[in-house]
């Protein structure tokens, strides 16, 4: 069972690696030099242009800033309302910034508004230091969840993006550190926000008035998020992520001349994904798809659901009966049973190909029959018979 698993495991890694072919936008009709779009849930391309080309990403590197700050939130290491003091190092940034002053204390919050919004260098370090004691510390925890992810052609050196030998990544790297990104609703508003403003200085004397650098904002329908970059080697960037009804996309563009021309290719990326491509349901979250034997339950047989829906991301001409769906199931099933146990995988393949393969569990605990139950059980049926 675990070797057929792992066989299954690794040709869905495989197809997911592979763009599939229903785009219609040629490589070479962009203007950006590198390029990608990606389905966020199951992570297949869609498009690519030089998605592996190493490239230097300027802001968009505070993407895994933000990955690692959401991480801490989400574990209750620190809190929005949580305070911290600038660093005469931090507030001496140069580039986008908030003009913090060394000594002043921010929240949390403040900070992240600031990254999120005007991607301030600045407030980048002052949290990095925060969270890792340095920005050396920060870039290695960034190198290291870099490698978690699969993100083969990355290197950070710094928390901003400025430019500086050997830090660099790819657009498909960045499409992978924005999908994980997507885990997490903490920096969701200020992506969204389109004007805000903080305070600033040790007296809490200057308003610093905050427009995000992201313009799809206020016209692009389902925009989650996005990220920023700019910087005389990398030229204009972007990173974004957009839903509409349950499909989830990320565009990534690199090494634009002309930032109208980032959000337009965007946008065509975007647009042409959500055209194309659609999530085919092959099973609602909770619903009963099979039963399994169980020895020593309540009952004879317990219940199999999905934990989560089972979409599978495909061409916008499939249709459901082009799909072989199987179920591999465990057997000999002992009670008791943990509703978070997996019990088995609905394996869907076409034209022989496996194209995925997903968790089954019980619809509930499963309880064990007491032992004067069972053997009851049994003498009554011995009886009968």
């Amino acid at each position: 069972m675990k070797k057929k698993i792992a066989i299954l495991f690794f040709v869905m890694m495989l197809f997911c690696s592979m763009p599939l072919n229903a785009f219609a936008i040629e490589p070479d009709s962009l203007q950006s030099k590198s390029a990608v779009l990606i389905h966020a849930d199951g992570g297949q391309i869609l498009f690519e242009k030089n998605k592996d080309d190493k490239m230097a990403p300027a802001s968009i590197t505070k993407i895994m800033l933000l990955v690692l700050i959401s991480e801490k939130l989400n574990s209750g290491e620190i809190a929005l309302n949580q305070e911290l003091t600038v660093s005469e190092y931090a507030s001496g940034m140069g580039g986008s910034q908030v003009f913090l002053e060394a000594n002043e204390v921010q929240s949390v919050e403040s900070m992240l508004k600031a990254i999120c919004m005007r991607s301030a260098n600045d407030a980048s370090v002052a949290v990095a230091e925060f969270l890792y004691g340095s920005e050396e510390g920060a870039a290695k925890a960034m190198n290291d969840k870099a490698i978690e992810l699969g993100m083969k052609n990355t290197n950070f050196v710094n928390v901003t993006g400025l430019p500086v030998d050997q830090h660099y990544t790819t657009a498909y790297d960045i499409a992978l550190m924005t999908k994980e990104l997507l885990k997490y609703d903490y920096v969701n508003k200020y992506m969204l926000t389109w004007m805000d403003s903080i305070l600033v200085g040790k007296e809490k004397d200057s308003e610093q008035v905050l427009v995000n650098t992201n313009r799809l904002i206020n016209n692009y329908d389902g925009l989650l998020g996005g990220k920023t970059g700019y910087t005389n080697e990398a030229k204009y960037c972007f990173s974004a992520a957009a839903k509409r009804n349950d499909t989830t996309l990320i565009a990534v563009v690199l090494g634009v001349d002309n930032s109208k021309v980032r959000f337009a290719e965007t946008t065509k990326l975007l647009n042409d994904g959500f055209a194309n491509y659609k999530n085919m349901l092959f099973g609602k979250k909770g619903e009963v798809l099979k039963t399994s034997p169980i020895y020593l339950g309540k009952h004879d047989t317990f219940n199999i659901v999905c934990n989560e829906n089972i979409n599978y991301f495909t061409n916008s001409n499939s249709k459901k009966e082009d799909f072989n769906v199987q179920y591999v199931l465990e057997t000999k099933l002992k009670a008791p049973i943990s509703k978070d146990t997996i019990v088995g995988k609905m394996v869907i393949s076409k034209d022989n190909q496996v194209l995925g393969e997903y968790d089954l569990y019980p619809e509930k605990d499963v309880e064990k029959i007491s032992f004067i139950k069972f053997y009851s059980s049994k003498l009554l049926s011995n009886l009968i018979k």
